[in-house]
């Protein structure tokens, strides 16, 4: 299952944290956040522009207060294992993607999806 958030200048589709096969886990406005294990997915739609050149995932771990790691994903690969990107530690993390063009600016950042490593 997948949840619609859409970038103002490229539309991307979709974003969410996967585990395995399993499927999205990640859908935000819920009242309860969803667990996955360190071993997640986060991945996203495809942008219909194909000018696309990479996209920018940003992570953070909420306790941690304002220390962002971006991850650079060139296109046209569509997710990062949550390990890559550091979001594997047990705790409370969001996630953002930004589409970028090989010349210009990148997009606004996706509205922020929540999720909690577990260990379980």
């Amino acid at each position: 299952m997948k949840v619609a958030h859409y970038l103002t200048a490229l539309n991307l589709a979709s974003l969410c944290v996967v585990v395995g096969y399993l499927g999205c886990t990640a859908i935000p406005e819920l009242t309860a956040i969803p667990e996955v294990k360190p071993t997640c997915v986060i991945s996203w739609d495809r942008s219909a522009d194909l000018s696309i050149d990479e996209y920018r995932v940003t992570v953070w771990m909420v306790s941690e207060g304002n220390k962002v790691t971006q991850y650079r994903v060139k296109a046209p690969a569509t997710q990062v294992s949550c390990q890559e990107v550091g979001a594997n530690t047990t705790g409370k993390w969001k996630v953002t993607i930004q589409a970028c063009p090989k010349v210009g600016i990148c997009s606004d950042s996706s509205k922020p999806i929540s999720f909690k490593v577990v260990n379980r």
